[in-house]
């Protein structure tokens, strides 16, 4: 699933799992040892995250049941427990290092979609090239 904030129009993830079970919660990233930018797992629904057992650290994004951003804690480190997030629905869990990435902050709201969003492109774009010879430059 891609995951774009639409507040400023830069991705938080292109290959999000969702978990809506209460095992899928349980677990969220914790099965996930080696997680590339991009990756992530979204908890729904979710007021707080553990990362218990966790190798490394992660963003955590914790948005309300409209999907605008409520909390973000930057590169929480493993063994840490938070407990509760008001007004928070659900959580985006994702690579330390994401959200700084794609500019997100509180108030921003973000766009779940199973296929690349219109106006986005999944292909990089050729670039044009000079018409000049190479004798010419």
């Amino acid at each position: 699933m891609y995951v774009v904030n639409q507040t400023r129009g830069t991705f938080l993830g292109v290959d999000i799992k969702r978990a809506g079970g209460f095992h899928a919660r349980l677990i969220g990233l914790y099965r996930h040892r080696n997680l590339s930018l991009g990756d992530g797992v979204w908890l729904v629904p979710c007021r707080g995250v553990q990362t218990i057992g966790m190798r490394t650290a992660i963003d955590v994004v914790f948005l309300n049941a409209k999907l605008r951003v409520v909390r973000i804690y930057h590169q929480l480190p493993p063994g840490r427990v938070i407990l509760w997030v008001p007004g928070a629905h659900s959580a985006l869990e994702i690579p330390a290092g994401a959200v700084r990435s794609s500019e997100t902050g509180v108030g921003d709201t973000l766009r779940f979609a199973d296929s690349l969003p219109v106006g986005f492109t999944d292909a990089p774009v050729e670039e044009k090239r000079d018409s000049l010879s190479p004798t010419q430059v």
